[in-house]
């Protein structure tokens, strides 16, 4: 009994923390915290991306990798994976477009939509200025739709295989989780004390 109760509470932890992440992200959305949303969303991104991997970090690879085979098959996004991966880089390590990636030239800077202000009309833009390759467009919130699709995708597509399954929710159990005093009493087969 005791591998079932820690697998559900991996299962628990997964879906805890998924859902937390996604949470936070329409928060930021709605209040129009535009650099936390896309700080978020790149960590969800990397959260899901450490998930998938063989590994016990996450690497650029886990990154680029999570995104080609999850986020950008559920929704079509004018930027490949390294361009993503570039962006997280500058947005999560200092809160700009500038990254390493960037700079040293060959990968596009993403110029974010935001609100109610559409993705093509800012790619076109680009393109009339002749700045197609050094800047592609994303719209902030088809960024979060493709990472919650591509979340769906990732759990449908694990919940078919036990084995990639359990080293999932094995990670899983490494995630950090508020555990209420009944919580711990439940596990613990203890009376709660008022």
């Amino acid at each position: 009994m005791p591998g079932i109760e820690r697998s559900k509470m991996s299962e628990d932890s997964l879906y805890r923390n998924i859902v937390s992440l996604g949470l936070g992200i329409e928060a930021c959305l709605e209040k129009k915290l535009n650099i936390s949303t896309l700080i978020l969303i790149y960590s969800a991104i990397d959260t899901v991306g450490w998930l998938n991997s063989k590994g016990e970090e996450a690497p650029r690879e886990s990154f680029i990798n999570w995104v080609r085979d999850y986020l950008l098959t559920a929704k079509h996004l004018e930027c490949t994976p390294l361009e993503l991966y570039a962006a997280r880089c500058g947005f999560v390590h200092t809160a700009t477009s500038e990254s390493h990636l960037c700079s040293g030239g060959g990968v596009r800077r993403i110029s974010y939509a935001i609100g109610d202000a559409g993705a093509q009309p800012l790619l076109r833009a680009f393109e009339k200025l002749g700045k197609s390759d050094e800047v592609t467009v994303a719209h902030a919130r088809d960024l979060y739709e493709a990472w919650k699709l591509g979340v769906l995708y990732f759990v449908e597509e694990i919940d078919k295989d036990p084995i990639r399954k359990k080293l999932v929710y094995e990670k899983a159990n490494n995630f950090y989780s508020n555990l209420t005093k009944s919580d711990v009493s439940s596990f613990l087969g203890v009376a709660q004390k008022d």
